[in-house]
């Protein structure tokens, strides 16, 4: 009998954790298992993980890491744990080997895979508030109870940086807990297109020098930040331009579109809303800006650098152990505008440095952040809890 694997899922919306989610189904699907996905929330991807092979679902939880109000933030723990029976009744009727938690939310996954003696991997992709991470610590209990159940309950633990395992776990190290960051599609390392070419199909202005700035926009990527350090850029490189991707709350858009205007920069950046070819987008900019105030990983960061282009990020979460200064590209302080606009015209004065950090970025990006990588590293962490799918004992609490 093929063994079965629940894989759960917060969103199926375009975002990092979905896609990284869709290569942890196929390295589940690599080693045997058939995937049934469950998602919190609905969303445009769900047809990719049906196209996968998985059946999907759609069962409501992951709410114990929003704010608030103590009395709010008390309801939805208790909400989640609630939540936790409806699982343990679709556990019961699916039968799963294996239980896949792709995100620190879902802990009424985690809770009734514990109940039911099922081996279980959590896999934290997530910054607490306390790091300016958008993820809010319960009540009662706070961080002190996030870290201990992510340290009893599941059978494996898996963080996308040391910075996620020791803001969330407290450690970065021990045998039940796998570092391991995420990876890129293929498609980012094999964009055919010469610079010319990615911005002639995205309608970008030929002959300027450009910074890229990917993402959703939200105002933990810092766009603020970007804006008041290009401002200085568009004054020292005449015709200098900035591109931005994403789409986000309308009332940010507007607050972003008038700080252009206030800076002078009407005319001088561009904001392009969803881009489908993301990686057309990195092949087409000089330099990428990645300006956020938190940052667990920083996918956009690995995907620049597959692309071949340079990278200027700030030193926060998994930015700082993904960029190497001088290397790959640069890291400055969050806040320090001065810094972060002194770094944007290196790259933009000079071509043929940043070409060479751009093809070391890539190489390195080649090394370490490939799909085929990232699978086998998925396999190993499979190996690690396949005594739990012999013995369906229950996993004993083990100090990291």
């Amino acid at each position: 009998m093929t063994p079965r694997c629940v894989f759960v899922q917060f969103t199926a919306k375009p975002s990092g954790s979905p896609i990284s989610g869709l290569m942890v189904v196929d390295a589940l699907h690599q080693a045997g298992y058939q995937v049934h996905a469950i998602f919190h929330q609905l969303g445009e991807l769900a047809a990719d993980y049906e196209n996968r092979g998985c059946s999907i679902e759609h069962l409501p939880h992951a709410q114990w890491l929003a704010g608030g109000p103590w009395h709010r933030r008390l309801r939805r723990l208790l909400a989640d744990i609630k939540a936790s029976r409806l699982f343990v009744e679709r556990f019961r009727h699916l039968r799963p080997q294996l239980v896949y938690v792709n995100n620190l939310t879902g802990l009424a996954a985690v809770l009734a895979a514990r109940r039911l003696r099922i081996p279980c991997v959590w896999h934290l992709r997530e910054l607490m508030d306390d790091v300016e991470g958008e993820m809010h610590a319960p009540w009662p209990g706070g961080k002190w109870l996030v870290r201990q159940l992510v340290r009893r309950l599941p059978s494996h633990i898996v963080a996308i940086s040391r910075a996620v395992a020791e803001n969330v776990v407290g450690c970065a190290d021990g045998p039940r807990l796998t570092i391991l960051p995420n990876a890129v599609g293929d498609e980012f390392f094999d964009c055919p297109l010469s610079r010319a070419e990615a911005r002639a199909r995205l309608g970008l202005p030929q002959q300027v020098p450009l910074v890229g700035v990917p993402g959703t926009l939200r105002p933990v990527k810092g766009h603020r930040f970007f804006l008041e350090a290009f401002a200085s850029v568009a004054q020292a490189i005449p015709g200098s331009m900035a591109a931005i991707t994403g789409d986000g709350e309308p009332r940010y858009r507007a607050e972003l579109a008038e700080l252009v205007q206030q800076r002078g920069l009407a005319g001088r950046v561009l904001f392009l809303g969803t881009v489908d070819d993301m990686p057309a987008f990195y092949r087409a900019c000089d330099v990428i800006c990645v300006p956020s105030r938190s940052e667990p990983f920083g996918r956009a960061a690995v995907e620049a650098m597959a692309a071949g282009t340079p990278v200027v990020a700030t030193a926060v979460g998994g930015l700082a152990e993904t960029i190497q200064p001088g290397v790959t590209g640069a890291l400055v302080a969050y806040g320090d505008t001065s810094g972060l606009a002194q770094q944007l015209q290196f790259h933009l004065h000079n071509g043929g440095t940043s070409d060479d950090n751009g093809r070391r970025a890539e190489d390195m990006a080649r090394s370490v952040y490939a799909a085929h990588t990232y699978q086998a590293r998925i396999a190993e962490v499979l190996a690690h809890v396949a005594v739990q799918l012999l013995h369906r004992d229950r996993p004993a609490p083990v100090a990291l």
